[in-house]
């Protein structure tokens, strides 16, 4: 269970320092291997470049075997962090061996993948990153107008992805770039790419930016060196020289060398950069339509194509020597070239098409006659078994481009730990207004962060380029020092995660221990803080005191009760009329339809508990077998709806055990018995907003809008939720950072309209608003519409353990933030969001026994749409259900959350005997407070008394004559501690004498 931090109870807590790895010094190597589950180390690897990318530091170099990875839950996105990070691809199994031509290392996606990716395949905001040796082919992320990919769709060139995007300078070589969604690397000046293929690329292969002039990269060419840029497409107008449809793109200076550029749908360069500072030299081309280079200079533009090559010298570049137009012959794959030559053939431009019948007669294709119809496709799908060949030339003579060589192997040693540090615990407020005390000390502390923080001030021995600031706290926000850390470190990627939750003011939600030295600043705040190391703090929570209270009676059909056990209340809100903080109603079995049968209940005090499921003598305890139904009756005449039971005022403490909650007759359904949502009540069942209520042991149906709405604090535990439209259960953020619990329910069928679809529809079991914390733990989620769990919430304040998943339509957990999905495909990646723990969760069928004609109008809804869950899997259902399985393509009545039958939803528990999450039936312990109060009791004042305090205390006698609320419990253990020989000596007043027994007089006591 997750506790939280109360500032009396700092130094209470337990410091959890989470390292789940062991992080390796700076410069370090980790160790990548396809279908390994390891720690990063060469023995055992990680399985996927993305878990190293989120542990490594600045300077480390991640090593990838062959193989196909797809991300993180299979996004198909990588980001490298810090600086001087390195991918490195093409190793053999056993790290042996590098040749990434032969060993590919494949980025990719696989577009059954719910988790689509929304930025380039990889994506770095850190300089000095090397990317080298890995395979980058983006076809099965793009959208092509038919299923043999022979063309692109218009909407998705808009909108296709880069295979790189390079912030900072960095260094590419090695690589093969293949169907890029668009450009395939846009960088800066001042970076390096070298020995990569480019092939059938979108817009252009490499766009280099420019920078502001100032900056220090700004004389910085970037360097294009023995490359092959092969099949740059233009879809808008292709041998007219537009600027797409290029090898290179140039607004930053560069120096393009060594390079083979071939059939570029317009230029192979195109260059509005400063031409005295960008060289062309020694590079091979052939058959771009338009031109081989292209430069806007003062408004002018210059072109120059196979004929006017020796124009180059007259274009003011800096170099240009070198340069000729000779066809490499490129052993295209022949099915491939026929397809689109007949495309780019019949366009106008500076390409014959005596030029294409040349390349399609060395390829042994039939020539083409002039005129003919040209293929309309954009960029079809390349076959990526063919690309390698396009890495050796059968024309010797040309021996620029990229080729194949041998890579060397170069495995640094794992750096030895550094020494065991000591570190003084001490509080931020002993020290921070006087950091002269403990400067140069190493402290460890607990704290909170906010905003990034000026370092201006730390001492000189740490370099101001190579440190960042945040503010620490103590936990109450009353006192703030500078804290400053190492850039590309773990303590970097802790904070910058860390940010945005705390603004500085008031108790923090989130708290860490921080190690490191403490300072005295130049600057304000006067006392800065160096921070070593940084890891979550989890401190144990104060135990919240209940009031105590009386116990209050009800039985359905009594009549002129006054609420004893002898004499109950007809109905709960009788009791809740009366209550005073601390009481507690016990309300055996039946119907119950509230005042002036409108079927509402109102809590206004704390600390009430509400307990159904009683046997007619309040002795036994079931709601299962002797169910408490609060419901507005069919009968009912007035304006029907609104929450079942609201808490309003201050609420806090509520608990709700034991009840049925049917919202069926609230409800408008069609002659077929689908729901009808306008004009059914759109009103949750219960509706609590304060902290520490708790809702046990219930039933929930029928809801036109959901089931309950709760907060951070409370818990929900054993409650069957079934039948609920949008959300069943809401959890927002309240009045406490406590977390919410969720343990131990079954929540099945949340209904929307659009099922099976996402794009933030709802029909989700749980919703976890934004800043809440929950334990959600050993629970059934399972026959969602959609999604079985959405999070706004921060996975990280998030615990999810030991549930149970099974046919929600969409996927089983969706983030918000970032729009990420884990369904059943990437289930066993459900940890890799980020969660606080994350542990013991299935895919399973619980086996619910669920009423067989009901389920069939949900098949009838949902089994026979297409793209939804296949027939057979239904029916693999249906068989553990021990129901009767349907022929694919039969036809059942379409469904829409039809009223399912309270009686069978009591009986709602799994019969699979390893799923153990979800409700079950117990018997619930009886016990009362006793009774205490004399004559009506509501107008005396009393002395409180806890009679455990004073039973062996000898203080019995200092009571007598005493006004008293006596604390005790009747029943269990301490059973011969009653009181007896009360007696009444005034109105109101009670004269204690010793143990002997309880005469109570038939009245209820107050505590």
């Amino acid at each position: 269970m997750q506790r939280h931090f109360h500032p009396p109870l700092l130094f209470l807590g337990t410091v959890l320092l989470i390292m789940t790895f062991n992080t390796p010094a700076s410069g370090s190597d980790w160790f990548v291997r396809a279908g390994s589950n390891g720690d990063g180390t060469k023995q055992k690897p990680f399985g996927d470049p993305w878990e190293a990318l989120e542990r490594c530091e600045a300077g480390d170099i991640i090593h990838i075997t062959e193989g196909r990875y797809l991300g993180k839950l299979g996004s198909g996105e990588w980001k490298i962090p810090f600086d001087g990070v390195q991918l490195l691809g093409g190793y053999s199994q056993d790290f042996s061996e590098r040749d990434p031509w032969r060993l590919r290392t494949e980025l990719t996606y696989d577009r059954s993948s719910k988790n689509r990716p929304k930025e380039a395949r990889i994506l770095s905001s850190a300089a000095g990153n090397v990317i080298d040796g890995l395979v980058l082919d983006m076809q099965d992320q793009n959208e092509y107008e038919d299923e043999q990919r022979s063309g692109r769709k218009p909407d998705d060139l808009a909108i296709g992805q880069p295979a790189i995007y390079l912030w900072k300078p960095a260094t590419v070589r090695n690589c093969v770039f293949l169907n890029t969604g668009h450009e395939a690397i846009v960088c800066r000046q001042a970076t390096v790419i070298e020995n990569n293929l480019f092939l059938n690329v979108f817009d252009c292969a490499v766009k280099v930016l420019s920078v502001a002039t100032g900056h220090e990269d700004a004389k910085k060419p970037a360097i294009i060196d023995g490359n092959t840029f092969a099949w740059s497409w233009c879809d808008r107008a292709p041998g007219k020289g537009r600027y797409s449809g290029a090898g290179v793109h140039l607004t930053g200076i560069a120096t393009i060398k060594r390079n083979i550029f071939v059939n570029c749908d317009n230029n192979a360069v195109f260059c509005t950069a400063d031409a005295s500072r960008t060289s062309i030299e020694n590079n091979v081309f052939f058959m771009n339509l338009w031109s081989n280079v292209k430069l806007s200079q003062d408004a002018i533009d210059i072109v120059i194509d196979d004929q006017t090559m020796d124009l180059l010298e007259e274009c003011g570049l800096k170099a240009f020597e070198g340069n000729e137009v000779l066809n490499p012959e490129m052993s295209f794959d022949p099915s491939w070239l026929d397809s689109v030559a007949k495309r780019t053939a019949s366009q106008p431009g500076k390409v014959v098409m005596d030029d294409w019948n040349q390349l399609r007669q060395a390829l042994g294709l039939d020539l083409t006659g002039t005129g003919g119809k040209a293929a309309s496709g954009v960029s079809p799908a390349y076959p990526a078994a063919s690309v390698m060949a396009l890495l050796e030339p059968k024309n010797k003579s040309v021996t620029v481009g990229a080729r194949r060589k041998a890579l060397e192997v170069k495995l640094s040693e794992i750096t030895a730990s550094a020494p065991t540090k000591s570190f003084e615990t001490k509080e931020l407020l002993a020290w921070a207004s006087q950091p002269d005390q403990v400067d140069g000390r190493a402290l460890e502390m607990v704290v909170a962060i906010s905003g990034v923080a000026n370092i201006s001030g730390i001492p000189a021995i740490y370099d101001k380029e190579q440190h960042s600031g945040i503010f620490l706290h103590d936990a109450g926000g009353k006192e703030r020092v500078t804290g400053f850390f190492k850039k590309g470190t773990t303590s970097e990627r802790i904070v910058n995660d860390g940010m945005g939750h705390y603004s500085g003011s008031g108790p923090a939600s989130r708290l860490y221990t921080v190690r490191g030295v403490a300072h005295v600043s130049t600057s304000y705040p006067k006392a800065a803080f160096f921070i070593e190391s940084i890891a979550p703090f989890e401190a144990v929570a104060a135990a919240r005191k209940r009031a105590q209270g009386v116990d209050w009676f009800v039985r359905a059909g009594s009549t002129g009760g006054n609420g004893s056990q002898e004499k109950p209340f007809k109905d709960p809100f009788q009791a809740l009329e009366k209550c005073q903080a601390g009481d507690t109603i016990h309300v055996a079995g039946g119907e119950y339809v509230g005042k002036l049968r409108c079927g509402r209940w109102k809590i206004e005090v704390p600390d009430i508990a509400l307990l159904g499921g009683y046997d007619s003598t309040f002795q036994v305890r079931n709601p299962w077998k002797s169910p408490t139904l609060l419901f507005c009756p069919e009968d009912f005449k007035g304006t029907r709806g609104g929450f079942t039971i609201e808490g309003d005022a201050d609420h806090t403490g509520l608990i709700i055990d034991g009840f049925v909650f049917d919202k069926r007759l609230n409800n408008i359904y069609a002659e077929n018995g689908d729901l009808i949502r306008m004009g059914s009540d759109q009103s949750e069942h219960i509706w609590i907003t304060r902290p520490a209520c708790e809702i046990r042991n219930c039933i929930f149906l029928n809801g036109a809008i959901g089931a309950i709405h709760v907060a951070n604090g409370d818990v929900i535990e054993n409650n069957i939720f079934i039948n609920h439209y949008s959300q069943t259960i809401v959890v927002v953020e309240g009045h406490t950072t406590d977390p919410a619990i969720l343990r131990n329910n079954t929540i099945a069928f949340s209904w929307d309209k659009l099922f099976g679809d996402g794009h933030g529809r709802t029909g989700e079991a749980i919703a976890l608003g934004g800043r809440v914390r929950a334990v959600v733990e050993s629970n059934i989620l399972q026959f969602s519409d959609n999604n079985g769990i959405r999070l706004d919430a921060d996975p990280k304040d998030i615990e999810l353990v030991d549930n149970v998943f099974g046919q929600n339509l969409f996927c089983n957990v969706y983030r918000t933030a970032g729009t990420v999905f884990v369904d059943d495909s990437v289930f066993g990646q459900l940890e890799d969001l980020g969660f606080r723990k994350c542990s013991g969760n299935q895919l399973l069928m619980p086996n619910l026994p669920l009423d067989q004609a009901w389920f069939d109008r949900y098949l009838g809804r949902t089994a026979y749409v297409k793209g939804k869950v296949e027939m057979d899997e239904w029916n693999q259902v249906r068989e553990l259900l021990g129901q009767p399985l349907i022929a694919t393509g039969a036809k059942l009545p379409e469904g829409m959350a039809p009223a399912y039958d309270r009686s069978s939803a009591l009986a709602l528990f799994p019969r699979n005997e390893a799923c153990r999450a979800g409700a079950r039936p117990k018997d619930l312990p009886v016990s009362f407070t006793g009774i205490l109060r004399g004559g009506d009791g509501d107008s005396a004042e009393y002395l409180p008394i806890h009679w455990e305090a004073v039973r062996d205390s000898g203080a019995w006698d200092q009571l007598a004559g005493q006004r008293v609320m006596l604390i005790v419990s009747v029943g269990g253990e301490d059973n011969q501690w009653r009181l007896s020989g009360v007696e009444k000596e005034t109105h109101s007043a009670w004269k204690v004498s010793g143990p002997q027994g309880i005469d109570s007089g038939g009245l209820p006591v107050r505590v």
